[in-house]
């Protein structure tokens, strides 16, 4: 399995419990503080940290995910960042040779989970994290109070209309 953390991209053997009563393999991922990147079979998963992390780059830094997958392929291997493992490196070179292809990153993978996480947190800071009701249009926007709110921060006269 490929684990993203914010220490660099690593492929390390991980078995989920396969016990007669065990919870799926994605929620078991989840329980450990991983994101796996699909929910069938997941051969990539995120740690919280490295999406924790990925967020408040990009907020505070202005860090495109390009650079940051960068960064943390270049905390991998800093010699050779392209060759970052998706499989160990004697095993790239023969599907390379075999398929001709290189084998894939993970970019695409974070920019997805990324998105799914945001929205995760976003959810939860909004407080939707613990029922089972969607959230209806505009529920998750946060309040302005610059914007100008008829009833609330304009007052409104019987002359005055919501066009002026």
């Amino acid at each position: 399995m490929v684990i993203v953390d914010k220490s660099g991209v690593h492929r390390l053997e991980v078995r989920c419990c396969d016990c007669p009563n065990a919870m799926s393999p994605d929620i078991q991922m989840f329980r450990h503080g991983f994101f796996p990147a699909s929910f069938n079979r997941p051969k990539t998963v995120f740690t919280f940290g490295v999406l924790n992390d990925f967020l408040l780059d990009t907020l505070e830094c202005g860090t495109s995910a390009m650079n940051y997958y960068s960064k943390l392929r270049r905390m991998t291997s800093s010699m050779f960042p392209h060759l970052v493992p998706v499989m160990p490196y004697l095993l790239h070179l023969l599907d390379m040779i075999l398929t001709k292809h290189v084998a894939k990153d993970q970019y695409r993978e974070l920019m997805r989970v990324a998105r799914q996480w945001r929205q995760l947190k976003i959810m939860k800071w909004h407080g939707f994290g613990h029922r089972s009701n969607t959230p209806s249009t505009g529920e998750l926007a946060l309040f302005c109070p610059a914007c100008p709110q008829p009833g609330i921060n304009v007052l409104l006269s019987g002359d005055e209309s919501l066009d002026e």
